[in-house]
């Protein structure tokens, strides 16, 4: 079941985003970085309690057995090249490893991708690292293509990271 995620699911949400990066960065980022994650849980669950009460995006759920097993957040997006292209962004979207390709990720995408187009975005963007071929792989599926020169870095555990952005045509 896909629904508007509440405060109450923050601490879920939080969970669901250092379990999935634990298992779909273990090739991209240190694994101690990676173990030391679950140390941020509280600090994760109170950004997400204030992040859902004061609206900063939008936040879907999937729950599966009433456990929360995947999120998508939505909003309007944060780059300075796409107030103009009246963008809309995917800022993160996160599933359970045990819940990866069981329909859970493209459940999402659709109530992320709906939710853009009731508000009006005629453009979607999104950023994925350039070594997450599986997240790749699932945004060219869904039609995202990557936009040409848009790599930035970011570090995360001492590591340089590259990571592109991909958009897709909304209307």
């Amino acid at each position: 079941m896909i629904r508007r995620a509440l405060p109450a699911d923050a601490k879920a949400i939080a969970q669901v985003h250092i379990s999935s990066w634990q298992d779909a960065y273990r090739d991209l980022m240190p694994a101690q970085f990676l173990s030391r994650l679950q140390a941020t849980l509280a600090r994760r669950e109170a950004h997400w309690v204030r992040s859902l009460a004061l609206g900063e995006s939008t936040v879907w759920v999937a729950e599966v057995g009433q456990q929360v097993v995947g999120w998508i957040a939505v909003g309007a997006s944060r780059d300075e090249d796409a107030v103009q292209a009246n963008a809309g962004e995917v800022m993160a979207i996160y599933v359970l490893a045990e819940h990866w390709q069981t329909g859970v990720g493209l459940a999402l995408w659709k109530a992320g991708l709906q939710d853009l187009l009731v508000q009006g975005y005629e453009r979607l963007t999104l950023w994925v690292l350039a070594g997450n071929e599986r997240a790749i792989r699932f945004y060219r599926r869904a039609g995202c293509v990557e936009e040409a020169a848009t790599e930035r870095d970011l570090e995360r555990g001492g590591v340089t990271l590259v990571e592109v952005r991909y958009g897709l045509p909304l209307r």
